[in-house]
């Protein structure tokens, strides 16, 4: 049961942030019926794409820990005990959500870094001369 209800912001958490990683790049995605506003949000600038899957990714290690504590507490409370296979299945698919997420806002860092490089640089030397 606790598994169940704990898998639910878990679940919502991914969705959202697949959704977010499908168009964070291309500008054809903004005139689309469903992801426009997604589109929209996080190609405003390179800073709020970063912080939008920083805060996901962010939100993503709690939403594991209760997940995986939700397992235990039905295995706990099963007659049968708790079973290492399910929690090994388990924490490997957590890890490989964690270790997939991690890159895509790794990389939204580098964007943002060298945009505000960009924007330093054109301050410090004007064009046209």
């Amino acid at each position: 049961m606790w598994t169940e209800i704990f898998l639910i912001p878990f679940v919502i958490l991914i969705v959202i942030f697949f959704l977010f990683w499908i168009v964070h790049e291309g500008t054809r995605w903004q005139k689309h019926r469903f992801l426009g506003g997604f589109a929209r949000f996080i190609q405003h600038s390179p800073a709020r794409g970063f912080f939008t899957f920083f805060f996901l990714f962010i939100l993503l290690i709690p939403a594991c820990i209760l997940f995986m504590t939700g397992i235990w507490m039905d295995a706990l409370a099963s007659p049968l005990g708790p079973q290492r296979v399910d929690v090994v299945n388990v924490m490997l698919i957590l890890f490989l959500v964690l270790a997939f997420t991690f890159p895509v806002m790794y990389s939204s860092l580098g964007t943002w870094r060298n945009a505000r490089r960009a924007e330093a640089e054109m301050k410090v030397r004007p064009t046209g001369m």
